[in-house]
């Protein structure tokens, strides 16, 4: 199963992920790091780097809230690092969405979906940079 990092700022990637289990139920692979004011971006990095490795050997989708933002450009750097795909522009549909399929689908059969579902609101930041267009 596609394990699901949430990177947002603020509290809101925990809000989505306990809202998404309030609907579904317990959700495993799911994990929400979140970039408060009393956290340096080094720490959310660190924080990032431990949810990746801690669902290592499992496809991972990891969604962040806005582009361009500290949350989008660390999972954009960490891309180079580690194997993962990576949107941005993350809602409670389409994670509830998402979470509801993955058990049933593989991870590029979950990105076809996002890119269809809400073309104008994610960004798939691999397809994006694999153009070499920057403009988010």
């Amino acid at each position: 199963m596609t394990g699901i990092l949430l990177v947002s700022h603020g509290n809101y990637a925990q809000a989505m992920l306990e809202t998404a289990r309030m609907i579904l139920g317990r959700q495993e692979k799911l994990l929400a790091v979140g970039l408060t004011p009393s956290k340096s971006p080094e720490t959310l990095k660190e924080e990032i780097c431990h949810a990746i490795r801690s669902m290592e050997g499992e496809a991972l989708l990891v969604f962040t809230d806005v582009a361009s933002g500290t949350p989008f450009n660390t999972v954009a750097l960490l891309s180079r690092e580690y194997p993962f795909r990576h949107f941005t522009g993350i809602n409670l549909p389409l994670l509830i969405e998402t979470l509801a399929s993955r058990p049933y689908v593989p991870i590029e059969a979950l990105t076809q979906n996002l890119r269809e579902k809400a073309p104008s609101t994610f960004i798939d930041v691999d397809e994006k940079m694999a153009g070499a267009s920057l403009d988010f």
